[in-house]
């Protein structure tokens, strides 16, 4: 089962799942979960995040989407897990990428645009 393999830790209803052994290194996926009872279904709002930013910053996480997913109180976990693992894992036979790669890179792309505003605000602060 994949929830073994995955570790998953929870807090509530939210599940976090490391990414680096997927080589994905520093980042995990938060999912927040809750059952929708119009839906019949359990609703399941994924994000990116890095391990190694301490703040709550907007870039410290990214969210990927919201579905709703099948299952029960007793699969729930599994299936998240499902679907975290083919996200990291399996990679799309027309352009040669995974599912998170996408995010990954919008995310360090982000990552290093606040990075040089902030060289540039330190510099003017330093020279004025």
């Amino acid at each position: 089962m994949l929830r073994e393999m995955m570790k998953p830790s929870y807090k509530g209803n939210t599940l976090t799942i490391e990414l680096s052994d997927f080589g994905y290194k520093n980042y995990f996926a938060e999912c927040l979960y809750h059952f929708d009872k119009h839906e019949g279904k359990y609703s399941l709002s994924m994000w990116l995040s890095r391990n190694d930013l301490d703040d709550r910053m907007r870039l410290s996480s990214k969210k990927i989407d919201t579905q709703y997913i099948p299952g029960t109180r007793e699969t729930i976990v599994e299936n998240i897990c499902r679907i975290v693992h083919q996200a990291a894992t399996v990679t799309d036979k027309k352009t040669g990428e995974k599912y998170f790669d996408h995010f990954v890179e919008r995310y360090e792309y982000e990552l290093a645009c606040f990075e040089r505003g902030n060289e540039l605000m330190e510099q003017e602060r330093l020279a004025g």
